[in-house]
């Protein structure tokens, strides 16, 4: 679930040696398509409170083709990317109230949903387009996803007592934690100006790519781990 190509780098004035990185990223980021397909392939028996985050893996797969297809056309994935980090955003965040995580504040979760909300439509007034990446909401909302990752993941240490490799709340959580930190610094670059040259920028974004993968495979991991349904519901 990633931007495929660094800012201000237009696909026609890549070298070929880029190219090549730009297919192999296009692979990594279709991993999420395993964690899509191991989730619908168990849908039925598991456990419901994992929805969200498979509706978001299934909009995130179908997004990268999307974006893969403009980028290959010679289009910037700008616009796709900016519709999609508003819906990521606010099905992490449902995942979160899925899990528990406003239990002891219920109005939390309206409240968040509805800032975000807010502040995407105010960086589209700022920038007067979504042919811009929204680097101010996609930097906010990474950050408030690593904070309620590490919170949840505190819980979770504290309530489980079997292994947490084996726990699929704490592999996602993880997961998000390792590529919104990411996140957060590669759009700081983008936002406030990379002066360094284009390779060490090609550099930066190859990288998350590399960690784009792993967090995809955590996802298909945690998929396989998502408990099963109760019996009494497996039974209506």
């Amino acid at each position: 679930m990633s931007r495929h190509l660094p800012a201000g780098v237009a696909p026609k004035y890549l070298s070929a040696t880029f190219f090549m990185s730009f297919f192999v990223n296009a692979l990594f980021s279709l991993s999420v398509g395993f964690s899509a397909l191991i989730g619908w392939v168990r849908y039925k028996k598991s456990d419901p409170a994992f929805f969200p985050f498979l509706l978001l893996v299934t909009l995130g797969f179908l997004h990268e083709i999307l974006s893969i297809l403009l980028l290959k056309a010679g289009y910037s994935n700008a616009a796709s990317y900016n519709l999609f980090s508003l819906f990521e955003a606010l099905l992490i965040n449902w995942q979160f109230s899925r899990w528990q995580l406003f239990e002891k504040h219920p109005q939390g979760y309206h409240r968040l949903q509805c800032l975000m909300v807010t502040v995407w439509l105010c960086e589209l007034a700022l920038q007067q387009s979504l042919l811009r990446f929204f680097s101010y909401f996609i930097i906010g909302y990474s950050f408030l996803i690593v904070l309620m990752s590490i919170t949840l993941i505190n819980r979770t240490i504290f309530r489980e007592s079997r292994s947490l490799l084996r726990n699929s709340r704490f592999l996602i959580c993880m997961g998000l934690i390792i590529y919104f930190i990411y996140a957060v610094l590669v759009e700081t670059f983008w936002l406030f100006g990379l002066t360094q040259s284009q390779s060490f920028r090609v550099g930066i974004y190859q990288i998350l790519s590399y960690i784009n993968l792993f967090t995809n495979l955590i996802y298909a991991l945690a998929f396989l781990w998502i408990p099963m349904k109760p019996r009494y519901i497996m039974q209506s």
